[in-house]
């Protein structure tokens, strides 16, 4: 976010993005509690439906038995009709479909069930219901109302029991009841489109429109709430039902919100899309307003690298508004100020090399010449003493003066190099033949094994100036061979690392110290006893001709690895 331009366009894809944002936020927000606000009601509304109708269920029930416990045909079939007789579960059987109840049985006094209505061949039950197994129900001694368990989780009952009086005495009981199951709680989804859940006083689920119901805690804050199952989303409220005797139940209603998820979705796509094209047509406009205001900025910022790179020649010529023409006034001024500079400073830093050179020339060629003096003057007085061993001595100054003459060859022709820097000609070069062509140099090392050249893949070719990277690798091979005094190996390798060559000089020497390494490159440099300091300057400005890089991994102890990456062809 450093370009002005940038800038601009973010600023202009906030004002359009923003208002946007706020007004559909709003809205979605408006239209969600609205959505849940209509679910709650639907929720109470249902729920509250199911609690009227359960207790009308309840009154109506307690009247029904009431009047079947005074029933005349019911006291004959019971006190007259034989023990085991069909006349008794037959009359049951009937009144349980005209009373439209779930079961309907009758027990004696002790409680034991002497005729059951729905094992009746004459039972009509309610589609999709089975027989309610009495005998598996809580056992009633007692008249009055109550919540009895179904067993294996089928449900709760609506359960009643009146006595059958003879002579104003209780003789029997007559039981029946109305079932809240999963199959009553789908016809309640159907007529108010909420789904239930039914479960008893230890939270263990009784009946369910949802198959993944048992996810759902029983207990909870009666107030309408947001919940998830099985990635859906529900609001949900919780109720309880209570009838005479026996425990409550809890009861919860559940409506999806797909649908307002669905609206919502919709929503936050137009918001987007909205967005997306506001931010389009601010991208557009910013455009076009930036350039207005960038373009003079970018032309300054040109002008300033066109400084900082010293070519200070070209005015700059520009007509903006009246801060940015203040700034150009001030590096005009600047400019013509450098120019000055410039010219005084590079005055004063040839002035600074000649001597520095000068100096260093001086000291290099007097290195060798102490020497040589030495060696001539002791053969001179051998000579005038006539030493029987001048052949011996003149042999030894003879090497001497070789060696120091020709150490003297090499340093003027570093720093021959050093001044000509000539630029390289590029032609394709196979690295393979030029390593061959430097081990040629080196053959007494190679058959010795202080150097080993490691075979270069077939058509490796590079575009560079074989002769100044000839002279490079000799320079770095030279310099490993010093390092390693005789007692270890320079290893030479090349090859293709994507776009680039990649040529590595090692050796087994003492390595360098970071402080070396850090002025490794520095001119008058150096390592050894004797050197100019030249020589990997003269590589570096090699390899930089060629537009590659120099890189150097070494640690005290462990030699010097020195890898020349060269691009395969010009302008890679």
């Amino acid at each position: 976010m450093n370009s002005l331009r940038l800038r601009l366009i973010f600023g202009f894809s906030l004002v359009a993005i923003v208002p946007i944002a706020i007004a559909m936020l709003l809205l979605g927000e408006r239209i969600q509690s609205t959505l849940r606000e209509q679910s709650a009601e639907r929720l109470a509304a249902a729920l509250g439906m199911l609690r009227a109708q359960f207790t009308a269920d309840a009154g109506h029930l307690s009247d029904k038995l009431a009047l079947l416990g005074d029933d005349p045909q019911l006291k004959r079939h019971y006190l007259v009709d034989p023990p085991g007789g069909g006349g008794l579960r037959e009359y049951l059987a009937i009144q349980q479909f005209m009373l439209d109840l779930d079961f309907l049985c009758v027990l004696d006094t002790a409680g034991v069930v002497v005729a059951d209505g729905s094992t009746s061949p004459a039972a009509r039950l309610h589609p999709g219901r089975d027989a309610v197994p009495v005998e598996a129900l809580d056992a009633a001694r007692s008249a009055g109302l109550g919540l009895a368990r179904l067993p294996a989780g089928g449900g709760v009952a609506l359960d009643a029991v009146v006595p059958i009086r003879y002579r104003d005495e209780a003789v029997g009981w007559v039981r029946g009841g109305l079932v809240l199951d999963s199959l009553r709680l789908a016809g309640l989804r159907e007529t108010s489109g909420v789904d239930l859940v039914l479960w008893d006083a230890n939270g263990r689920v009784l009946a369910t429109t949802l198959a993944d119901a048992g996810a759902l805690a029983s207990r909870g804050s009666p107030e309408t709430e947001r919940l998830t199952l099985a990635g859906r989303s529900y609001l949900a409220r919780r109720d309880t039902l209570t009838a005479g005797r026996g425990p409550s139940v809890r009861i919860a209603g559940l409506v999806s919100t797909a649908r307002a998820d669905e609206t919502l979705a919709t929503l936050w796509a137009t918001t987007l899309a909205l967005g997306l094209l506001a931010v389009a047509l601010a991208v557009a406009f910013g455009l076009v307003w930036s350039l207005q205001v960038s373009r003079p900025v970018e032309r300054l910022a040109e002008f300033s690298r066109r400084i900082s790179r010293g070519d200070w020649e070209e005015p700059l010529a520009l007509g903006s508004v009246r801060e940015l023409q203040v700034l150009v006034e001030a590096l005009e001024r600047m400019r013509g100020d450098l120019r000055g500079y410039r010219e005084r400073l590079v005055a004063g830093e040839r002035q600074a090399a000649y001597g520095q050179m000068a100096r260093k020339i001086a000291h290099e060629i007097k290195n060798p010449l102490t020497p040589i003096a030495v060696s001539v003057a002791d053969l001179k007085r051998s000579y005038e003493q006539r030493r029987p061993d001048f052949a011996e001595i003149l042999s030894q100054a003879a090497r001497t003066i070789d060696e120091e003459l020709s150490s003297l060859k090499r340093l003027l022709q570093e720093f021959s190099d050093f001044g000509r820097f000539p630029r390289p000609e590029f032609a394709p070069c196979d690295l393979g033949a030029l390593l061959a062509d430097v081990g040629a140099l080196f053959g007494h090392e190679l058959e010795s094994g202080r150097l080993a050249i490691a075979s270069v893949e077939s058509g490796l070719i590079v575009d560079l100036d074989r002769g100044q990277v000839r002279q490079a690798l000799v320079n770095l091979i030279q310099n490993g061979l010093d390092a390693t005094r005789g007692a270890g190996t320079v290893r030479l390798h090349a090859r293709r690392c994507g776009n680039t060559a990649e040529i590595g000089v090692s050796d087994d020497g003492p390595g360098l110290t970071p402080e070396e390494r850090a002025r490794l490159f520095t001119p008058g440099f150096t390592t050894k006893a004797h050197g100019s300091g030249l020589g990997l300057v003269i590589v570096e400005h090699i390899v930089t001709d060629h537009g590659g890089s120099i890189e150097v991994n070494s640690t005290p102890g462990h030699g010097v690895t020195f890898t020349l990456h060269l691009p395969l062809t010009r302008g890679v």
